[in-house]
């Protein structure tokens, strides 16, 4: 008799106080495979191995999924601990970075373009960025106002990527190899001027692409520190 009235009682008590799901908890879940997924795309960036492409894709899906369902827990709940505009935002925010995460993976594969100094620098600035959201995340769930100082490391991440990011561009018509190209003697090697304008070329679009990654790194910075100064 009471294994049959438990179920039904379960489910009223439910029904008039429904639970209320730990997005919070979510919000760090999928900062740390954000932070996941940038260290593997770091690491592939040292040593282009398929192994090492298939870990960042990995960590891509697993965090849009994560998002989906995060999304799809909210929809369904009728009380939250903070703002469900603000939830939304957080969420989406992150799941953008993975993204240019992935984006920029796929444009190192196509376009076969050999990794260099200033593509792992921005990738460390990237994980870096990433590290801090997770420890504001972590953070905001016990005290909001300490997430604040994890959110401007966020922004910061974003201005060190677009600093290298300016500086990547400056030296692509710089230095030794383009002096070569320019010098009267080689004006007439016009298959050698074309790979390297093809190759700088290919090289912008992925410094593009991380610069990209940052700048959405960023928003979710922004975002964890609105909603630090607005809980706290």
């Amino acid at each position: 008799m009471n294994s049959q009235k438990k179920p039904f009682l379960v489910r009223a008590w439910r029904a008039v106080f429904p639970q209320v799901p730990d997005i919070q908890r979510r919000l760090v879940e999928q900062s740390r495979l954000l932070e996941r997924a940038l260290r593997a795309l770091e690491s592939f960036l040292d040593d282009a191995g398929t192994g090492r492409a298939r870990e960042v894709r990995q960590y891509v899906r697993q965090g849009r999924t994560l998002a989906r369902s995060s999304l799809d827990q909210l929809n369904r709940t009728f009380i939250t601990r903070i703002d469900r505009e603000d939830i939304y935002l957080l969420i989406t925010r992150v799941d953008h970075v993975f993204d240019y995460a992935e984006t920029s993976l796929r444009e190192l594969e196509v376009l076969e373009v050999g990794a260099d100094e200033w593509m792992r620098a921005m990738a460390r600035q990237l994980r870096k960025g990433a590290s801090a959201l997770t420890r504001g995340f972590e953070s905001f769930r016990e005290q909001p106002k300490q997430a604040e100082p994890f959110a401007a490391r966020a922004r910061r991440a974003e201005r060190s990527v677009e600093a290298l990011y300016r500086k990547a561009l400056a030296e692509m018509f710089a230095g030794e190899a383009y002096r070569r190209i320019a010098s009267a003697e080689a004006a007439s090697s016009g298959k050698e001027c074309i790979e390297f304008l093809v190759d700088r070329i290919k090289r912008r679009e992925v410094y593009r692409h991380l610069s990209n990654a940052a700048d959405r790194l960023a928003h979710v910075g922004e975002a964890l520190h609105d909603v630090s100064v607005k809980y706290s």
